[in-house]
């Protein structure tokens, strides 16, 4: 995709002016690149920043615990751990109900087969 000529853009906002009015037209054209696709970043440009040096240019790690600190992913995880294992824990049980409840059904039939045998 080549990039739009500057000319090709005002006739769009001049276009988009017409049709939705200029505050819209001013807010799309915002969010439209001027370059083209060819501006966006691919993976072969991510690539080149694979390095913690590379990364230090954009984020410290002060910046990073900003978001959350140890103690919090900690605290989260123990809560995640907590939830997962009461939810297997309910999982568990349902299963054994199923289990002894087809097991009982399969076994009622035989004893009343064999106490018909023995007693009959």
């Amino acid at each position: 995709m080549t990039a739009v000529s500057e000319i090709e853009r005002t006739e769009l906002v001049n276009q988009l002016v017409a049709t939705i009015g200029e505050g819209p037209a001013e807010t799309l054209m915002n969010c439209v690149l001027p370059d083209g696709r060819d501006q966006l970043a691919t993976k072969e440009d991510l690539t080149k920043f694979a390095t913690k040096e590379d990364f230090a240019k954009f984020a410290t790690k002060e910046d990073l615990t900003k978001f959350a600190t140890k103690d919090d992913l900690e605290i989260f995880g123990a809560k995640l751990g907590a939830e997962l294992r009461a939810e297997f824990r309910a999982e568990m049980a349902k299963q054994t109900r199923l289990y002894l409840t087809i097991m009982t059904a399969f076994m009622v039939p035989i004893w009343a087969a064999m106490a018909a045998q023995f007693f009959g």
